[in-house]
Parts: C-alpha cells; structure tokens; sequence
C-alpha cells in the first residue's frame, strides 16, 4: 500500500485489527477509531519518513505502533483538564527508533546504489 493510501484510507481488515487490540466489540466509533488510525499512520510516517514507499508495507513495527498510538489515542481522548494524562508506553518509543535505523540504512543502500 502506497503512503498515500496509507494517510487517506483504512482498510476493514486494518480497522478490525485495531478494534481488536483496542477492546471494542462494536461498530458505533467506527468512524473515530478510522480517524485515529490515520492520525497515527501520519505521525509515525513524518518520525520515520516518506521516501521509501513500501517501507510500511507488511512491517510488523509499523503496524504495532499504529496500535499502540491508537490505543492511546482512544482511551486518553478525554478533553477534561481535570483528567489524569498518561505518557504513551515506552514500547512505541522503542519501536519507532528501531523502524528509523531500518529506514535510514535502506535509505543509505538506495544512495550507495545510485552513485555506482
């Protein structure tokens, strides 16, 4: 799936696969859960980068910080100042790091390849 596709559409199989990590069983905040989704897919992407555009394609990391951002999104969207705020997990940190190292030593052999 394109970056483009990625930032504008969500798969039903995409959306089921978050609701399911999520804990919600029905159908009523479909259309909020898509735009948290999206949200997610757009921060990580800008963090990561958008020059390899099968980069995201079938990358486990990728998808499990979609969830985790997701998670987090959904369950701290209260927009009460008297709300108790909670840090995103570690894990996301940990797993948007690893997906940067991979980026940047594909993005390094794409440049070795193009000045042979």
């Amino acid at each position: 799936m394109s970056i483009k596709s990625l930032l504008t559409s969500v798969e039903p199989e995409d959306l089921q696969n978050v609701k399911n990590f999520c804990k919600v069983d029905s159908d009523l905040e479909d259309p909020v859960i898509k735009g948290l989704i999206l949200s997610a897919r757009k921060d990580i992407i800008g963090q990561v980068g958008s020059r390899i555009d099968d980069f995201f394609d079938d990358n486990p990391n990728f998808e499990y910080a979609v969830w985790l951002k997701t998670y987090h999104s959904y369950n701290n969207r209260d927009t009460s100042s008297n709300a108790m705020t909670f840090e995103i997990q570690d894990t996301y940190n940990s797993t948007i790091n690893a997906m940067k190292d991979d980026y940047r030593y594909k993005t390094y052999l794409m440049d070795k390849g193009d000045e042979q």
